[in-house]
């Protein structure tokens, strides 16, 4: 009888926690509305446009065609294709409203056929008066989808957008959207990077001193200058475990932060202009070797590198250059193509004329050490912290939250939100404001960057 009971009891507690269960699934579920009513594209006929979706084509006679097709399983899919016309262009799009103050994520999933390049011929966006977003972020594969997602917050008033599935510029290629999902989800959480910058010349004990200063500011990055140990020969190169790369492993260490600056490191029979990085426990994530060399450098022994790496921290992805690689425009480019959010560059010399092209033109925050200029943060719309932009048209906002300057110990302390990338241009959002290094924002029908490798190396006149 007691077992009898007992099993009752506990079956009845199966049944209680399953009915939780469910409830708690419900919530979740209902926390994940895709705000799209027919983003699945099962309502409407075949060989039609899908109900609630409507088809916008400024030159009718590059309209791309837009149409439901039988995909997978029985279950209509989404078509695009090209009308044999290069300069095709054409969108479908679907209205919603994004509430006040609220963070979306967007969604995609499809399929392509001779499509080359996705960013260019494919883009998926959220438009409304005052705000736009979308897919900005790289895609990824799953199976034989393409997926693609980004997270955004919404608008700061309640407004009436639509979405819009962009397709332009290829004649012959075809897109098959299986899915687009607009969803609520958590706010975006600020990433700050608490970045140390230095100026002026100095020793290895005057320089142990200034990232001890750094340390005890608590900052999550500090940046030593372009040949911090004061030697400027290729005979005085030394290995990474010499007296530069100890110092700046111990210091990371001790302080738990980054640390990075560069000296010449003697590797095997070559010597390179590195730039190391060390992360908080002292261990090295990773070698930056200066690519463009100034010509001195070249006469005295110094091999220029080959890579361009970008590294992961815990508060995001670094690049770094170094010097004389600040006055080349590819070298930033690459970086932030690559995911870099923040380009750090130690240097003798530097143009700080050229920061905020470099800056606002990539969407990088960019943070300069030199031993004979002044030191600098700026942010991804190219405004020099702790000074006012003099653009007319430059956004309110800014992703600098934090600034201090400690002249004595030759200290700049900087605070980015990176979790920001706001551009001097900016009209509501990334998908009308300037580039910042996102590929969907090349509205050329070709891609420039053949033509440019090709004069690059070009010796023959024509």
């Amino acid at each position: 009888m007691l077992e009898d009971i007992t099993m009752k009891t506990f079956s009845l507690l199966i049944a209680l926690c399953g009915v939780t269960f469910t409830a708690v699934a419900a919530e979740n579920s209902a926390d994940k509305v895709n705000l799209i009513g027919n983003g699945d594209f099962q309502k409407g006929k075949i060989g039609h446009l899908p109900d609630g979706w409507d088809l916008v084509t400024p030159n009718k006679v590059l309209a791309p065609h837009f149409e439901l097709k039988k995909g997978a399983n029985h279950k209509q899919t989404l078509m695009a294709s090209g009308n044999g016309r290069l300069e095709c262009f054409g969108y479908a799009r679907y209205p919603v409203k994004l509430e006040a103050n609220k963070s979306y994520r967007m969604k995609v999933k499809l399929r392509v056929e001779g499509i080359e390049d996705l960013n260019r011929h494919v883009v998926h966006s959220v438009n409304g008066t005052g705000f736009n977003d979308g897919i900005t972020t790289l895609y990824h594969k799953q199976g034989d989808l393409i997926i693609g997602e980004n997270r955004f917050p919404g608008p700061k008033t309640a407004t009436d957008c639509e979405i819009r599935l962009y397709y332009r510029f290829s004649p012959k290629g075809k897109v098959f959207w299986d899915e687009v999902a607009l969803e609520e989800c958590e706010p975006i959480p600020p990433r700050l990077v608490k970045i140390a910058c230095g100026w002026g010349k100095g020793d290895m004990e005057s320089w142990s001193q200034w990232l001890d200063s750094a340390g005890r500011k608590h900052v999550d990055i500090a940046l030593l200058t372009e040949s911090f140990n004061n030697k400027h020969t290729a005979e005085e190169g030394e290995p990474l475990d010499g007296p530069a790369g100890a110092l700046m492993k111990q210091k990371a260490q001790q302080w738990k932060m980054y640390v990075t600056g560069t000296f010449y490191e003697k590797r095997d029979d070559l010597v390179f202009n590195s730039a190391p990085l060390f992360d908080r426990k002292g261990k090295l994530v990773g070698i930056y070797e200066k690519g463009q060399l100034f010509d001195p450098e070249e006469h005295i022994g110094i091999t220029p590198g080959k890579d361009y790496p970008v590294f992961a921290t815990d508060f995001g992805k670094v690049g770094i250059i170094t010097c004389y690689d600040s006055w080349f425009p590819e070298t930033t480019r690459l970086l932030a193509y690559k995911g870099a959010e923040l380009v750090v560059l130690p240097n003798a010399g530097y143009c700080m004329d050229l920061m905020p092209a470099r800056a606002a033109d990539n969407g990088v925050c960019i943070a300069v050490s030199s031993e004979n200029c002044p030191a600098g943060v700026w942010d991804s719309g190219g405004a020099l912290a702790g000074e006012k932009s003099p653009t007319p048209t430059r956004y309110v906002e800014s992703s600098i939250c934090g600034y201090e300057k400690d002249e004595k110990n030759r200290l700049l302390v900087v605070t980015v939100d990176l979790s920001k990338r706001f551009s001097p241009h900016w009209w509501g959002g990334p998908m009308l404001s300037a580039p910042g290094g996102r590929r969907v924002r090349q509205t050329n029908i070709l891609p420039i960057e053949d033509e440019i490798a090709h004069e690059a190396k070009r010796w023959l006149q024509e």
